[in-house]
């Protein structure tokens, strides 16, 4: 029972310094950003997936048999393929192209690293956070919100959370949040070190704050996007779907979407309306979902 009080206090810190100490090691030490990256990855996996089987938030959310392999075709096709070597893939590309066409501004110089880190998340979040909170509105007399909606309703169709559950997202929305948190950074100037910094941080927190586990993070809802306050994000009750931050929740603070209470998420998943969504086992129907009817729905009389 006491084992059982005390690793939900040290879920999520231990795994940001085990996380942080390899990132910080990698910069020193000069090390490849790519492998780096990897290795945070397969570390923050398995801690996951461990840590799911000792103190699971929900029992009901444990990865079934019967959606295993919805699981792994999500995770195979739009993590493995998109996600997690895509952003590996991405980083390169950046940082290639950062050597290429924007060189780091002087003034970031002047600064400690970890005051870099912290202006570059928030920098980088901004974008993906309007993109995030404009995909929720899905107001079907406006085909481009309409089909951001459908576009990231695919991460929402699961009724339960997990590790395997941070991979059910769209091609799409990947590219876009990828996109939209680099390429402020390399316009601005920031340097391969933070650039590399805020990339592994993004994967870390999208993983954890997926993750079926039972934490308790107190003030650290303030500063990242934890699970508690992620898992309200997924609710079905709309006044709870809120915090659309990704990494951090400082635009959420900031434009009063921040979202928090105490207990744990009831229910999550789509709330079923008008919208005919694909069915949770069918991987190829949820890729195609985004284009189909979409012109349709948006010019449907209420």
């Amino acid at each position: 029972m006491k084992q059982n009080k005390v690793l939900p206090l040290l879920v999520v810190p231990v795994l940001l310094l085990i996380t942080g100490v390899i990132a910080s090691l990698t910069i020193s030490k000069s090390w490849s950003f790519e492998i780096s990256s990897y290795i945070i990855f397969l570390f923050t996996a398995i801690y996951i997936l461990v840590l799911e089987q000792i103190i699971p938030l929900k029992t009901k959310w444990k990865t079934k048999k019967s959606n295993l392999w919805s699981d792994v075709k999500h995770f195979l096709f739009s993590a493995a393929l998109f996600d997690a070597l895509g952003k590996t893939i991405s980083l390169t590309f950046v940082l290639y192209l950062q050597q290429l066409f924007f060189k780091p501004l002087e003034v970031w110089g002047g600064f400690p690293l970890i005051f870099i880190f912290v202006i570059a998340n928030i920098i980088g979040e901004f974008l993906p956070y309007s993109y995030h909170r404009i995909s929720h509105v899905g107001n079907r007399n406006s085909i481009l919100s309409l089909l951001l909606w459908k576009i990231h309703s695919i991460h929402h169709l699961p009724t339960s959370l997990n590790w395997f559950k941070t991979n059910w997202i769209h091609p799409i929305n990947i590219f876009l949040n990828t996109v939209f948190k680099m390429v402020p950074l390399l316009l601005l100037g920031f340097h391969e070190e933070a650039i590399f910094l805020v990339g592994v941080t993004h994967v870390v927190i999208a993983y954890i704050s997926h993750a079926n586990i039972k934490t308790k993070t107190g003030f650290l809802d303030y500063l990242i996007v934890t699970p508690q306050i992620h898992h309200f994000h997924h609710s079905k009750l709309l006044h709870e779907a809120k915090n659309y931050g990704n990494i951090i929740p400082f635009w959420d603070l900031v434009f009063g979407t921040y979202y928090n209470r105490i207990g744990e998420v009831d229910d999550v998943g789509v709330i079923e309306n008008h919208i005919l969504y694909p069915k949770q086992k069918n991987y190829l129907q949820q890729l195609l979902f985004p284009f189909k009817r979409v012109f349709k729905e948006c010019c449907q009389v209420k």
